[in-house]
C-alpha cells in the first residue's frame, strides 16, 4: 500500500471514529444503560417505515448457482503479507474448474483446517466458490501474536486485498463465519476494502465491547477467562475445544477478578492489558467497529437466535446499518434471521425439552447461498424485493417475516412492577400488571458478593427452567395474572428501575421469562447493568448510599406469543454467577483488580406513583398475516 494512500485512510478512519451514532429509537452507544430506547407509544411508529407482518414457512425460497460436480483443488499455508511484514497462513479449496472465481474468506482464530472437511464449505465450493480459510494473527500457522480484537480491522483488510490480487480471484470477496469469526468480518467491513463485496456474520457480538463481549452493561463475563484459558498462546490448551463453556470452571471463584488468570495456571499479556481498562477508553475503542458503521459498504446477513449469548449483535448491527451504512446498497442490502436456538445456530428444533416444531430448522445454506450470489456474482437479484427480517416466534412456533426492526406494528407498552413489599422469590406477592402502582412499599433484600445468586450456564442452553433461581430471596419475583388471550411479544425489551442500595456500586440483573401451565419458568431473556455506569460506559458514577436513583437497563429482545394459561414473570437480583463476574460492591476505581472486603448491601426497588418500575413490552397489535 503506498504513502499516500495509507495517509488517506488514516484520515478517513480518523473522521469515522470522530462521528456520533445514533439510531433512530435506539439509545446511542455511548451511553450506559440502554442500548435499545423505547421506541413511543404509537402503533407503527418505525424507524425505516411500516409494512405488514406475514406470517411464512421458514425462509424464502430462491434459485441458487448450479453445483459443479468436480473434485475441489486445495492448496494449504499460503501466506498473506500485512502491511508491518507478518505472514499470515491461508488455505485455498477452490473448484476444479476455469477460474477466476468469487472468495469467500473465512478468518478464525480457532484453527483454519477446520474448515477442510466442513460439509457447507465443500457445498459453496461445488457452487463455483473459491474459499479461503485464514489463521489470525499469532494463531496456529500465522505469524505475530495475538491480541483479540485489536488486530482485525488492518489485518482484515489487508487480507481481503490480497485475495483480490491473486489470479484465481475474479475481484469479490465475500466473508462468513460465526461468533468470533463473525466479528472479524465487521473489522474487516470497517476499513472498506475495495474487494469486500458481502458478509454473513453468524451470532457475531456487537461493535461496542461493554455491550455484550467482554462486558455486558459493564459486567464482566465470565465466559471470556475460559475462552482465554482454553485458547492458550497459539494453539488450544483442552482436549477438545468444542467442550467450552459446557462446566463450572474452579478458577471462576477467583476474587478479584485479575486473579483468575494466575489461578487457572495461564499468562496471557492480552488479559493483563485487558485488566487495566475498567471503563470504556481509548483501548475498548480500539477493540470495537460499530463507530466506523457511516464507513461500511457492504450488505450484511445477520443471523443469530433468541438465546445466543451474542444475540445483540446481529439486531444492533442491522439497524445500525440500516442507517448508517456508507451507501445506499449497504443500507437496503441488510438482512436480519433470529431463529429459535442458543450459539450454534439452526442445529436443533429442541432446546431445554421445549420443541419448537419442524420450523425450528430451516434452509439456512439455500439462503446464504442466494445472498452471496446476489451480492458476489449480480445473480438473484429478485432477493432485493424479499422481506429483510425473517425472525421465529415461540409459542406461536411461527416463522414471521416483514421489512422493518423492531416489526411494523410494534407498541412499547408498560409492565408495572406491584408488590407490598414482599416480592422476594416465587413464594412472595409480587405482581405485574399495565396499571400504574400507586402507594405501595418497595421490595429489598440483601445482596452478599459472597453469596452470589448461582445459576449453571452453558452456552448451548436456551429456555431454561428458572425454578431454582427463583427460590432464593434475593431474588426479586413480580408475576402476571394467568393470560387468557395470546399475547404477541417480539422485539426490543428495556426495564426501567427505580432503586437504591446501601453500597456504592451494584449490579442489576432483570430476567424475563415464560411461567407455563406445568409450573416450570422458561427463560427467554436477561439485561444487566453495573450501577457506576448508570450514566455512560465511559465515565464511572458511584452511588450515593440508599438515593433512590433510576436505571435503564438493555434486555436485548425477544420473540414469544405468551398463549392462555401462561403468565409473564420478571425477576430482579444483584448477581448471576458464574455467568458473569461478581461486583464486590466496594466502589473501587477498577473492579477489576479490587482485593477490598467485600460489601454487603441492602437492595431496595421501588414501585409506587413517583417511581414507576416497569419493563417495556414491545407487543405487536395488529395480527401478522398468513
Amino acid at each position: 500500500m503506498g504513502r499516500s494512500n495509507d495517509k488517506s485512510r488514516r484520515a478517513f478512519l480518523a473522521e469515522a471514529a470522530a462521528a456520533t451514532i445514533v439510531i433512530p429509537g435506539w439509545a446511542n452507544a455511548g451511553t450506559g444503560g440502554s442500548s435499545f430506547a423505547r421506541l413511543g407509544g404509537e402503533a407503527g411508529d418505525q424507524p425505516f417505515g411500516s409494512s405488514a407482518i406475514r406470517v411464512v414457512n421458514g425462509l424464502p425460497a430462491g434459485e441458487i448457482s448450479p453445483a459443479i460436480h468436480s473434485r475441489p483443488r486445495r492448496e494449504y499455508n499460503l501466506l498473506a503479507p500485512m502491511r508491518d511484514g507478518a505472514r499470515l497462513a491461508v488455505d485455498i479449496i477452490a473448484p476444479d474448474a476455469e477460474g477466476p472465481f468469487p472468495v469467500i474468506l473465512t478468518r478464525t482464530p480457532y484453527d483454519k483446517t477446520s474448515s477442510r472437511t466442513n460439509p457447507f464449505v465443500l457445498d459453496l465450493v461445488r457452487r463455483g466458490y473459491l474459499v479461503a480459510a485464514q489463521d489470525v494473527r499469532g494463531r496456529f500457522n500465522s505469524d505475530g501474536e495475538f491480541d483479540p480484537y485489536r488486530q482485525e480491522h488492518d489485518d482484515g483488510y489487508d487480507t481481503v486485498e490480497w485475495l483480490a490480487r491473486q489470479p484465481w480471484c475474479d475481484g469479490n470477496v465475500g466473508m462468513i463465519g460465526g461468533s468470533y469469526v463473525g466479528q472479524t468480518q465487521w473489522f474487516a467491513a470497517s476499513h472498506a476494502p475495495p474487494a469486500l463485496k458481502a458478509i454473513v456474520p453468524t451470532v457475531s457480538p456487537p461493535g461496542h465491547p461493554f455491550m455484550n463481549e467482554p462486558l455486558y452493561g459493564g459486567s464482566a463475563i465470565l465466559a471470556m477467562p475460559e475462552w482465554m484459558v482454553a485458547m492458550g498462546r497459539r494453539s488450544f490448551q483442552m482436549a477438545d475445544f468444542s467442550k467450552i463453556l459446557e462446566a463450572h470452571q474452579d478458577y471462576f471463584e477467583a476474587l478479584p477478578l485479575s486473579k483468575l488468570e494466575r489461578i487457572s495456571g495461564t499468562s496471557t499479556p492480552w488479559w493483563q492489558e485487558w485488566m487495566k481498562h475498567p471503563k470504556f477508553d481509548a483501548f475498548w475503542e480500539s477493540c470495537g467497529y460499530e463507530q466506523y458503521w457511516p464507513r461500511i459498504k457492504v450488505p450484511a446477513l445477520n443471523i443469530t437466535g433468541w438465546w445466543d449469548m451474542n444475540f445483540l449483535g446481529a439486531p444492533r448491527n442491522f439497524a445500525g446499518m440500516r442507517v448508517h451504512g456508507r451507501t445506499e446498497e449497504a443500507r437496503e442490502g441488510q438482512r436480519l434471521v433470529i431463529g429459535p436456538w442458543p450459539h450454534h445456530v439452526n442445529q436443533t428444533r429442541e432446546l431445554n425439552g421445549i420443541d419448537f416444531g419442524l420450523n425450528g430448522i430451516v434452509d439456512l445454506n439455500s439462503y446464504t447461498i442466494r445472498f452471496f450470489d446476489r451480492w458476489l456474482r449480480g445473480r438473484g437479484k429478485e432477493l432485493d424485493a424479499d422481506p429483510r427480517v425473517h425472525i421465529f416466534v415461540v409459542g406461536a412456533n411461527q416463522w414471521w417475516e416483514a421489512d422493518t426492526w423492531p416489526l411494523p406494528g410494534t407498541r412499547q407498552t408498560p409492565l408495572y412492577l406491584h408488590s407490598q413489599g414482599r416480592a422476594n422469590s416465587h413464594r412472595g406477592d409480587g405482581a405485574l400488571s399495565f396499571a400504574r402502582p400507586r402507594n405501595e412499599s418497595p421490595d429489598s433484600y440483601v445482596s452478599d458478593p459472597l453469596d452470589p445468586v448461582r445459576f449453571p450456564w452453558r452456552l448451548e442452553d436456551g429456555p431454561v427452567d428458572d425454578r431454582p433461581v427463583a427460590a432464593r430471596p434475593d431474588v426479586l419475583c413480580y408475576t402476571s395474572d394467568v393470560i387468557t388471550q395470546p399475547l404477541d411479544v417480539v422485539g426490543p425489551i428495556n426495564a426501567v428501575l427505580f432503586a437504591s442500595s446501601s453500597a456504592r456500586d451494584c449490579d442489576w440483573h432483570v430476567r424475563l421469562a415464560d411461567v407455563h401451565p406445568d409450573g416450570s419458568v422458561r427463560f427467554m431473556c436477561h439485561g444487566v447493568l453495573r450501577a457506576r455506569f448508570r450514566n455512560g460506559y465511559e465515565r464511572g458514577a458511584l452511588l450515593r448510599p440508599d438515593e433512590i436513583t433510576r436505571f435503564e437497563i438493555d434486555m436485548t429482545a425477544t420473540g414469544i406469543r405468551f398463549l392462555p394459561g401462561h403468565r409473564i414473570r420478571i425477576e430482579i437480583a444483584s448477581s448471576w454467577f458464574p455467568r458473569f463476574d461478581r461486583n464486590l460492591q466496594t466502589g473501587a476505581d477498577n473492579f477489576f483488580t479490587d482485593t477490598g472486603k467485600p460489601v454487603v448491601a441492602r437492595q431496595r426497588v421501588y414501585h409506587d406513583h413517583v417511581h414507576p418500575s416497569h419493563i417495556s413490552l414491545p407487543v405487536i397489535v395488529a395480527a401478522p398475516r398468513a
